[in-house]
């Protein structure tokens, strides 16, 4: 129980990490996205590597690697990487081949980054007796109330994080990874927690989530999000995370096409091993956009809800949205509105709902984010 119980408030404590806050960039809405086509084909062979590698041969693909079950992606070196059209003569080839039971041509989905803007008396000793070296610490609000205590009879304005925190309950033993466009895994303040086997990068194939770099730093996003959650504490840098004894992994996977197959593949990355999977992205929130997870990744949410940990599956926590300025509605977000995620909206320092922020029956909690314009940041 002691373990469970340690695992369902260190879950609370990511809390923080999904604020649901403005748009990551304006430009995202203003301009249409147009889906492209790429030469990848996810197909399904129940039959095997071997027959998957005969099929390929048969018809002149590659067969890069197995996804996972009986899904292998193929590779087709005649067609563009890129195209505005589909390859359906060849998505039908596929299709009719005896030891096929479903093939797909993998297209571009557009994917926005949900970011940030710029017992009482024993209650009461826990948040005068906590306290760390870091130098940002004092400016973390939302993990401790820190307005005059002027008032004893007035709630405190914070996540109640110091008392578990008290109590033993800092993320110890929980493996958690961001989805999203890298991770700075040798920031000074995420390093000592950082753990590599919660971690991939799937634009470029490798083991290192690290960003790619730019001029202007558009892929920060992961690693802001990881460092709400498991910025190391009582080490004189930055901040403290909410969960800041928590092993930290990354999947990159925004900074790219993201298609089906990428998604799956992040949603069930090493799903035995990891704890909690956080995402702070999803469709556009346009008010206008009803998508949600494709076939592949509607079997990787089921491959974590059922196999991982130890058979009481995974944990996934989404951002509602960010649209609420356009009429957007998180139910139309297929995403925060699945069965296998648990949807997190925000609220401001003032306990109002946000004006970016999307209503629906989905969401079931809320946490602090940043506000209107008076308002603290996150």
């Amino acid at each position: 129980m002691h373990r469970l119980m340690s695992r369902f408030l260190s879950f609370i404590f990511l809390f923080s990490l999904t604020n649901a806050a403005i748009d990551y960039d304006e430009i995202n809405h203003n301009i249409e996205f147009v889906p492209e086509h790429s030469n990848e084909w996810v197909v399904r062979i129940d039959e095997g590597d071997d027959v998957a590698d005969l099929v390929a041969s048969e018809l002149g693909l590659q067969n890069r690697r197995k996804i996972f079950d009986n899904y292998y992606l193929f590779i087709n070196p005649y067609v563009p990487r890129r195209s505005k059209r589909a390859t359906n003569d060849f998505t039908d080839l596929l299709t009719k081949h005896e030891k096929v039971s479903w093939a797909e041509q993998q297209q571009s989905r557009n994917r926005v980054k949900r970011d940030f803007i710029d017992k009482r008396a024993q209650e009461e000793r826990v948040y005068r007796s906590v306290s760390f070296s870091d130098p940002k610490w004092s400016k973390e609000w939302y993990l401790k109330d820190t307005r005059p205590d002027t008032s004893s009879y007035l709630p405190k304005l914070d996540l109640h994080v110091l008392p578990a925190w008290a109590a033993g309950y800092t993320g110890k033993g929980i493996k958690v990874t961001i989805l999203d466009d890298g991770l700075e895994w040798n920031n000074s303040d995420i390093l000592a927690n950082y753990d590599p086997k919660a971690s991939y990068d799937l634009n470029d194939n490798d083991d290192d989530p690290s960003p790619r770099y730019d001029p202007t730093n558009e892929n920060k996003h992961g690693t802001r999000c990881a460092g709400e959650v498991a910025m190391v504490a009582n080490n004189s840098i930055c901040g403290v995370g909410i969960a800041y004894n928590a092993k930290i992994g990354g999947i990159r996977m925004l900074d790219g096409h993201v298609t089906d197959r990428v998604e799956a593949e992040a949603i069930a990355f090493n799903h035995k091993y990891i704890d909690i999977y956080s995402a702070s992205w999803g469709p556009n929130d346009d008010g206008r956009t009803v998508e949600g997870p494709g076939t592949l990744a509607s079997a990787a949410f089921i491959k974590g809800i059922t196999e991982g940990r130890n058979g009481k599956g995974v944990i996934y926590v989404w951002a509602s949205g960010n649209g609420g300025r356009r009429q957007d509605n998180c139910n139309c977000d297929g995403y925060t509105g699945s069965i296998y995620t648990i949807s997190i909206s925000s609220a401001s320092e003032h306990q109002q709902s946000p004006w970016y922020a999307e209503r629906c029956p989905s969401t079931m909690a809320t946490t602090y984010s940043s506000g209107a314009y008076k308002d603290q940041k996150v």
